[in-house]
């Protein structure tokens, strides 16, 4: 119901603040308006001058005694600029089209349950108690640009249960907590605001954000953690150039987040606390390229473990003084890790993770630990120029690791290597890339299927029997696999006899003697061309030695028969001595006696090593692959 004419009992300046709200003017004035007056203009509001729209605008005014509205249903948009309030206003539960603070000093502002068409804004205004929207239903939006709040108690700003278009707080500043467990239809944007105080933080978890994405970017600072938990955001979240501090704790928390794009910290972002992402399944990038982690709580500095991620994972030249967390995650895409310098306990723990790229750690300074075991990349693990810390002694844990390449070449050796029972399909390394001791590479059942390196087989067995101190086959088998699809016949042999002789020398004394006669002999039957050397140097030995023999005046051995033997033949006959399996009738038909006797009983016994050595190495050749 409208109003024909202004109480008689108010003051000059309020039936003024009539008049003008009748003719459609904003009422500019710096008297004194009470609360109760405002309240009846908005409640039974003067009938319009011809042609004017109703609505209450008002600047410079001082409103005395409380504005209660609670529960009032108001038809026209409301505004005052640059007011003061004396009392806390009090919309709880009230209906408008639109409310507009701007400028206005207020002790603070109760919204409870507040119903706007249009947007709520208090872009400018100062408020030295908390701001209540708690259950608000905001048509528009949110408007805290350049606000100033200060919370008497801990809470500045509680919106939980509040749905809003969206929010846009660029260059708030909130001494206080704010609680933000929302639905908001578009984004909401923090650029330069500042959460400050002993109970600074943003609490805004299951929070539902729209397509318009999460902003804090550009001087963005809260001196707590921001916990966006369990979030689901159909946009990005941009921290591009915040701060947010949470000191040996969590700074940021992402846990369980659904993030339909991109997550951003790129240069000049400083989180003094963890950023906890683990559990999120995110639609875009993670990008943290030149950001700066100081102080992380005891989980670490980022922790991303059972993290989905579609778009890649970018830590490139960030700063970090604890653990980077990528257990059991599931990543599209790369991880790149190059240059990073991870201090403190500066480990990256990548066991059990699926990476579709690769995992970029060249020119990275850890202090900790890599581990990548049980790690499946389809990329490449690149450690090219990288500085591996250690942990209890281990620089690189990598059992069970599957990748396209592993490049081993940091830039001076690390501590222990474990690569057991991992499998990738280039293996690129140096020789000055690896551990010298004895014991500090495990290489287990590790297979590979074709070398790019800088290391001779002299050396390369030498690497063997660094990472083998209990003469394990299984590498030595690997090795010579990988040389002969290579065409390296030769260099394969030569490992497998090192192989044999290596595993002949942890046996017995009888064993160790026979895997000598196989070594000298026949090597181990990878040098076959020995055993001839050795039968025709017995062979010249027992020719010559023979030839110089007689019996009586005759040349030779005496016979056995007088009257029965073959013509004398020095060279038939050590040759007969030396084929045990085969008689040409000269053995047995010469008797020697004295140091031919000697003689023919060692080129008898030679002859029985060459045949069974030299059936052992066949035997073995032939069953080789």
């Amino acid at each position: 119901m409208n109003a024909a004419a202004a109480p008689r009992d108010w003051t000059a300046a309020e039936r003024r603040m009539w008049r003008a709200m009748r003719a459609g003017k904003c009422f500019e004035d710096d008297a004194a308006v009470r609360g109760q007056v405002i309240r009846h203009l908005l409640l039974t509001p003067p009938t319009p001058a011809d042609g004017q729209m109703l609505h209450l605008r008002a600047k410079g005014i001082r409103i005395c005694g409380v504005l209660d509205l609670a529960g009032a249903s108001i038809s026209i948009p409301v505004q005052f600029e640059e007011c003061v309030f004396d009392a806390v206003p009090v919309l709880d539960h009230a209906k408008f089209p639109s409310v507009r603070l701007v400028g206005c000093a207020l002790p603070g502002l109760s919204a409870e349950g507040v119903v706007t068409e249009g947007d709520l804004e208090l872009p400018s205004c100062r408020l030295s108690g908390e701001l209540n929207l708690a259950a608000a239903k905001i048509g528009g939006l949110l408007n805290l640009k350049q606000a100033s709040i200060t919370a008497s108690d801990e809470i500045a700003i509680d919106a939980d249960g509040a749905a809003a278009g969206s929010i846009g707080a660029r260059g708030l500043r909130c001494e206080g907590s704010w609680f933000l467990n929302a639905v908001v239809t578009g984004g909401v944007f923090l650029d330069e605001a500042r959460i400050v105080g002993e109970h600074a933080f943003i609490q805004a978890a299951q929070m539902t954000i729209g397509n318009g994405g999460f902003y804090a970017r550009g001087g963005f600072r809260c001196e707590g953690p921001v916990n966006l938990a369990y979030a689901t955001v159909e946009g990005p979240i941009a921290l591009d150039g915040a701060a947010m501090a949470n000191t040996g704790d969590k700074a940021f928390i992402g846990v369980g987040i659904r993030l339909a794009s991109y997550f951003n910290a790129t240069p000049g972002t400083v989180f003094e606390g963890t950023v906890d992402l683990t559990g999120a399944e995110i639609s875009g990038a993670v990008d943290l390229s030149g950001a700066r982690l100081t102080e992380p709580g005891p989980e670490g500095a980022v922790q991303l473990a059972r993290t989905v991620v579609q778009g890649g994972i970018a830590l490139r030249s960030v700063r970090v003084a604890g653990p980077v967390d990528l257990t059991r995650s599931r990543i599209t895409g790369g991880v790149d890790l190059a240059a990073a310098e991870l201090s403190g306990r500066g480990s990256v723990i990548a066991a059990g993770a699926s990476v579709s790229g690769d995992l970029d750690l060249r020119d990275s300074t850890l202090s900790g630990l890599l581990d990548v075991s049980t790690a499946v990349l389809q990329g490449d693990l690149h450690l090219g120029g990288a500085e591996l810390g250690q942990e209890a002694g281990t620089s690189l844990r990598a059992r069970g690791l599957i990748a396209r390449r592993l490049d081993f070449s940091p830039a001076r050796p690390p501590g222990r290597v474990e690569l057991d029972h991992g499998t990738v399909t280039i293996l690129a390394d140096q020789e000055a890339s690896w551990p010298a001791r004895v014991g500090q590479v495990t290489l287990d059942q590790f297979a590979y299927r074709s070398l790019v390196s800088d290391m001779t087989i002299q050396k390369r067995l030498a690497w063997l029997a660094a990472g083998t101190p209990h003469a394990e086959p299984g590498p030595y088998n690997q090795l010579a696999t990988c040389l002969r699809a290579a065409g390296l016949e030769r260099e394969a042999g030569r490992v497998l006899r090192e192989k044999l002789r290596r595993t002949a020398r942890t046996r017995g004394l009888i064993w160790r003697v026979w895997g000598a006669l196989q070594d000298v002999t026949v090597g181990y039957g990878y040098q076959p061309g020995r055993a001839v050397v050795g039968v025709l140097g017995l062979l010249l030995a027992g020719m010559v030695f023979f030839s110089r023999v007689a019996c009586g005046p005759a040349a030779g051995l005496c016979p056995v028969k007088a009257d029965e033997h073959p013509t004398w033949d020095p060279f038939v006959y050590s040759l007969d001595l030396l084929i045990p399996l085969v008689s040409l009738g000269h053995d047995t038909a010469w008797d020697p006696v004295g140091p031919a006797k000697i003689v023919a009983l060692v080129l008898t016994v030679a002859g029985w090593i060459l045949v069974t050595t030299v059936t052992a190495a066949a035997a073995r050749t032939l069953n080789r692959p």
